[in-house]
C-alpha cells in the first residue's frame, strides 16, 4: 500500500473532528428569534435607514405571506431597488407605521435591537437574516 494513501486515511478522521470542534454555527441560539426575544439595553439613535419592500405572495422569488416593509442600514441599499440580506436588515416588531410604507423612503430611526439574529427569510435565500427591532423614534430624512 502506498504511504500517501495510509497518511490520507489516517489523518482524514482527525481533520474532520478538528474542523467540527473549531467551527461554531452562529445561527444556533438559546431560544426562538422573535419580537419576544430579550432586547439589548443599548439604544441605537439617529441611524440612517431606507425602507425595503419584500413583495408578498410572489413565490418562488419572494415572501409567501403579505408584503413586508423592513429597513436596511446598508449604504448600497439607499440607491438600489434591491437589498443586501444580512445584519443591516431591521424588522420592526409589529409593523412599520403606514405613513412610512413606501419602498425607497429614507428615514432616521432610533431603535432597540433584539439579541438574536435571523428575523426573516425568503425562499431564495435559504437562510435567516436580519434583526427584530423595537422602534423608539422614526422620521423622514431631510
Amino acid at each position: 500500500m502506498n504511504l500517501n494513501k495510509i497518511v490520507r486515511f489516517t489523518l482524514a478522521p482527525f481533520l474532520m473532528v478538528f474542523l467540527n470542534i473549531q467551527c461554531k454555527d452562529p445561527d444556533k441560539q438559546a431560544g426562538p428569534c422573535n419580537c419576544d426575544t430579550k432586547t439589548r439595553r443599548k439604544e441605537i439613535k439617529n441611524a440612517e435607514a431606507v425602507v425595503v419592500l419584500i413583495k408578498g405572495n410572489n413565490p418562488p422569488y419572494g415572501n409567501t405571506g403579505p408584503d413586508a416593509y423592513i429597513l436596511s442600514t446598508a449604504p448600497r441599499d439607499f440607491e438600489d431597488s434591491s437589498y443586501i440580506g444580512g445584519e443591516n436588515i431591521l424588522v420592526p416588531c409589529g409593523s412599520l407605521p403606514a405613513q412610512y410604507q413606501k419602498q425607497g423612503t429614507k428615514l432616521i430611526v432610533s431603535y432597540k435591537r433584539k439579541d438574536c439574529y435571523g428575523a426573516m427569510t425568503t425562499p431564495t435565500r435559504r437562510t435567516n437574516f436580519g434583526y427584530f427591532v423595537n422602534l423608539t423614534s422614526i422620521r423622514m430624512k431631510p
